[in-house]
């Protein structure tokens, strides 16, 4: 089962230290994620997509407001505060809870069965959305004049490449789509097709290596194609480790 990713969002980094300690105590689960700005926290928003966040109204370089009106991905939000003034707006923004510093863990608590009884609503709804559609298992593809068929399971990588995007298969093959990396994205199987940089997305049943070279992390997936890992979805691939 995999487990939730959660990102705090906290200016103070003894805070953000005390406040996994806190929600680990308390018996759950998750792979945590940090950031000290505003302007981190919205990168981390539309990049790592986390399912639970934990951010302070006074971030620094963007506030937790601003966050939530500039951010594409739209996770379930716990607001932080050391003042009750902003509580009114919070639920303006459809914020799960409002919590003042310094949080009890009777607070914590029911905050996070708040937030999981949400998560169970969005999952029973996620349910039934998957029993009426399944992710292709064959897709069509532009070759000369013609469209051919193609197995899924056979694509190694995509690669974007402006407002297109380049499928390559382990065959060597390459084919260029007139839909954007996003759009293709949303279209397959997330168990096996992973974003690893904002331009490349990978089969996780073709990675063959992982290594590092200096201060970058990199893929190696058939027919000698390499990939450098973006720095804001290390997350992703350190979850795939055991």
């Amino acid at each position: 089962m995999r487990k939730p990713t959660l990102l705090i969002a906290d200016k103070d980094h003894n805070f953000r230290t005390e406040l996994q300690r806190l929600i680990k105590g308390l018996g759950r689960s998750a792979v945590f994620w940090e950031c000290c700005n505003g302007v981190e926290a919205l990168r981390y928003f539309n990049a790592l997509q986390p399912d639970l966040v934990f951010m302070a109204v006074d971030l620094p370089g963007e506030s937790g407001f601003d966050v939530l009106d500039k951010a594409t991905h739209a996770p379930a939000v716990v607001l932080l505060s050391d003042s009750s003034n902003y509580a009114a707006r919070a639920f303006e923004y459809h914020a799960l809870d409002y919590l003042l510093k310094p949080i009890s863990a009777e607070r914590m608590e029911l905050a996070l069965r708040r937030w999981e009884r949400h998560a169970g609503l969005q999952t029973e709804t996620q349910n039934l959305r998957a029993a009426k559609a399944s992710y292709p298992s064959r897709i069509l593809v532009e070759k000369g004049k013609r469209l051919t068929s193609i197995p899924v399971n056979e694509i190694t990588h995509l690669k974007a490449d402006k407002d297109y995007t380049w499928i390559h298969t382990i065959n060597g093959e390459s084919y260029l789509s007139m839909n954007g990396i996003g759009q293709l994205e949303r279209k397959l199987n997330p168990e096996y097709f992973i974003r690893i940089h904002r331009s490349y997305i990978v089969n996780i049943d073709y990675i063959q290596e992982l290594y590092r070279d200096i201060s970058k992390l990199f893929i190696a997936l058939p027919n000698a194609v390499e990939i450098n890992v973006g720095r804001h979805y290390l997350p992703v691939i350190k979850d795939l480790m055991f």
